[in-house]
């Protein structure tokens, strides 16, 4: 009994812990994005840098996400009222849903002000050691960004939106550094709109990942990876099922897998022991809350029982 509840106070304590790790991360990096994207955005205004501006703005919509993170997670961990059953969870991958329409509406604007431009290359200038050293300067932001978010992304699509988010950053950064270098070597001023249109591409398709991902959820689609007919072909092959109907398996969020359905036995004494091996399968296809009413005899007048 004591070490029962030993351990279960280990397991809390390790939750808090890692809790706390991921905000100060969070935190951290919302501080340095914060301050570099003003020193950014005035840097490209003055440089005339498309490369420069669009990154700045990315990074004022980086601003907005990690917050958006750090109230998920403060949220997430709130008990809900009554009429919300699995409390605040679902706020995560709401988070994770603004922040990958938000990187496709950062795509649009790189991609329609440069088009723009293009109309009047003959009287674009754009200072190119500024952009340089701006460019370096943001790449080794983003990469302690990124040093930072990498193991914590796994598991939450909240903390993977912010690390899309920084690695694009990143993209935009390098993009900086080769249209600065093209423009002190070969006056290329048309190379800071090219590579700010390839970045954003590479944008366009984080944010559709994360969006899909979102919305998935969101729907109440079976998680990914979740092959659902081997689900029921293997519970339906418990000695003594006679049948398995209202099978339903969808994702809260991230961490948070359901699986509910009805179970037809042969004989009543059988219930508990099917319910047990029902939940040793759903288990090992990743489920950690699963609900299965088991019956003797076909009690829903829809369902198809043999």
């Amino acid at each position: 009994m004591g070490s029962n509840l030993g351990s279960k106070t280990s397991v809390a304590e390790d939750g808090h812990n890692r809790s706390l790790i991921v905000k100060t991360r969070l935190w951290i990096v919302f501080v340095f994005t914060l301050i570099f994207m003003v020193v950014e955005f005035v840097v490209g205004f003055l440089a005339n840098s498309l490369a420069l501006i669009a990154d700045a703005g990315h990074m004022l919509n980086d601003v907005f996400s990690i917050l958006l993170g750090l109230v998920a997670i403060s949220l997430g961990k709130v008990e809900g009222p009554p009429q919300l059953t699995f409390g605040y969870k679902r706020v995560e991958v709401l988070s994770g849903l603004i922040n990958g329409l938000s990187l496709l509406g950062i795509s649009y604007f790189i991609i329609y002000e440069a088009i723009v431009r293009f109309g009047n290359l003959e009287t674009l200038t754009v200072e190119g050691p500024l952009v340089l050293v701006v460019g370096v300067l943001g790449l080794l932001v983003n990469i302690g960004g990124v040093l930072l978010l990498t193991k914590e992304k796994e598991g939450s699509i909240n903390i993977e939106g912010v690390y899309h988010h920084v690695m694009a950053d990143a993209l935009g950064s390098v993009a900086a550094i080769v249209a600065g270098v093209g423009i002190i070597l070969f006056k290329a001023f048309w190379l800071d709109l090219v590579v700010s249109v390839l970045v954003s591409i590479l944008i366009v398709r984080s944010g559709v990942v994360l969006t899909l991902k979102s919305l998935k959820i969101l729907i109440q689609a079976t998680p990914e990876g979740i092959d659902l007919n081997l689900v029921r072909s293997e519970i339906s092959g418990i000695p003594g099922v006679q049948n398995v109907h209202d099978l339903h398996a969808w994702r809260v969020t991230d961490g948070m897998d359901v699986i509910t359905a009805h179970i037809i036995v042969n004989e009543d004494k059988e219930k508990e022991s099917i319910k047990s091996q029902a939940s040793t399968i759903a288990s090992s296809h990743g489920f950690n809350h699963m609900t299965f009413q088991v019956e003797s005899d076909c009690q829903d007048p829809t369902a198809i029982c043999d």
